[in-house]
């Protein structure tokens, strides 16, 4: 197993890019195809979290040499790399085209230079904190790209949750009106809500320490999915919003990968 840096050209943010590639044992030696799990990091980070902060590399060699994740290839990406964190979202005041960058950008490019299965069904998403917005919001929003996403800590925010803060905080300007329909368009029940009415629905997993000041955030994600009767797995563990709980549960959000994956 090994780790490979990969640069390449946004057309999206007309910018140059760069994400880290975990490849599977025996990857140079054969010409199969693999899956493909993105991992998406959290707010103030970059495609070198995972790596350097979260035991990434380690996790992965383990699961796979253990039979519990089948040998996929591993993404470890920028956010697009703009001010605290850009939600992997294209922001509403034009200040940048984080998701068009994910999706039309890096997604194709990973497909072209690697050997990847390339369908929706066997490409999957995982991300902590803001990340784990990103790969619920991601999978929600483009299900024919993703077939389930996986969230630690996610800030799994809708707009309930925002009015307090969003006079104070750059979220008006990722979203616009707080009751605008480009607000909507992200709001992840609201898109969870869309996909129970379409039938595309993404597998999704979501984790989240019972400290964490995200608690109850991941708790009324969970019961909204619940009350509109879209299957999901969601558990919960004591920890609080810290590398120390996303090192120790990012196994359990790749074994619920690997159970979508092999059916």
């Amino acid at each position: 197993m090994s780790i490979q840096p990969h640069s390449f050209f946004s057309g999206a943010l007309y910018a140059r890019k760069s994400c880290f590639v975990y490849v599977p044992a025996g990857y140079e030696q054969s010409e199969q195809r693999y899956p493909v799990i993105y991992l998406l990091h959290g707010m103030h980070g970059s495609e070198s979290s995972w790596m350097l902060k979260g035991n990434a590399e380690q996790t992965l060699d383990q699961l796979m040499n253990n039979g519990e994740l089948i040998p996929s290839i591993v993404v470890m990406p920028s956010d697009g790399g703009y001010g605290q964190g850009t939600f992997y979202m294209d922001w509403y005041d034009g200040t940048g085209n984080f998701e068009q960058y994910f999706i039309y950008d890096l997604v194709p490019e990973i497909d072209m230079h690697y050997r990847t299965i390339n369908s929706g069904d066997q490409r999957v998403l995982c991300g902590l904190s803001m990340g784990g917005f990103g790969a619920v919001s991601l999978a929600l929003r483009h299900p024919e790209r993703f077939g389930a996403a996986a969230s630690l800590s996610g800030g799994l925010v809708s707009s309930q949750h925002l009015r307090e803060q969003y006079a104070r905080s750059d979220v008006g300007r990722m979203i616009g009106p707080l009751h605008g329909p480009y607000a909507e368009s992200y709001d992840p029940q609201l898109v969870a809500n869309l996909r129970m009415q379409d039938g595309r629905r993404p597998a999704l997993y979501m984790n989240c320490g019972t400290s964490d000041y995200l608690y109850t955030m991941n708790q009324d994600f969970h019961q909204h999915l619940k009350t509109i009767g879209y299957t999901h797995t969601y558990e919960q563990f004591e920890g609080e919003h810290n590398w120390t709980y996303w090192k120790e549960h990012l196994p359990d959000a790749l074994r619920f990968i690997q159970s979508y994956l092999a059916h």
